[in-house]
């Protein structure tokens, strides 16, 4: 079994704009290339808030513009030219740091109150309990309980 590229090869190929590493890439390794997780890594740099914002907007530009066009499947997609894409996306001539960015969670600010408002609120949908949860202060929220007849509540 052949030997997969780890990220860390990848991104330092990006970084370096190393167009040329696809055709130097076994059929094994080209098989470990996730494009659609490049892309979060690639739009992420540490550094300066001019850095940063300049790898976002290279990546939408270059990278992400064309994406579902252009196709990364196994048997439709191009993709060696994914792979220039990505390179000419990420090109600093430095190895950079790159940070996952996941997908933010929903989630109230605080879940003490958002449980609260579910049990009063026993049929409102979980994103208006969060909306109202983040609206409410803790006096209004207090206030609220004490009119249901729940006592000593501590948020």
């Amino acid at each position: 079994m052949a030997e997969k590229l780890n990220l860390k090869q990848i991104l330092g190929c990006v970084d370096m704009n190393y167009k040329g590493a696809w055709k130097e890439f076994s059929d094994e390794e080209k098989k470990s290339v996730g494009f659609w997780i490049l892309n979060r890594y690639i739009s992420s740099v540490a550094g300066s808030r001019t850095k940063q914002e300049r790898a976002i907007e290279r990546t939408n530009e270059f990278y992400n513009k064309h994406f579902n066009t252009i196709g990364v499947g196994k048997e439709n997609g191009h993709q060696e030219l994914m792979w220039q894409l990505l390179c000419m996306s990420g090109a600093t001539g430095n190895i950079e740091y790159h940070q996952y960015l996941g997908f933010k969670k929903k989630s109230a600010s605080n879940s003490k109150v958002t449980k609260l408002l579910e049990e009063i609120y026993p049929n409102m949908k979980k994103d208006e309990v969060e909306l109202l949860a983040r609206l409410s202060t803790k006096k209004e929220i207090k206030q609220l309980a004490e009119e249901h007849g729940i006592e000593n509540i501590k948020l």
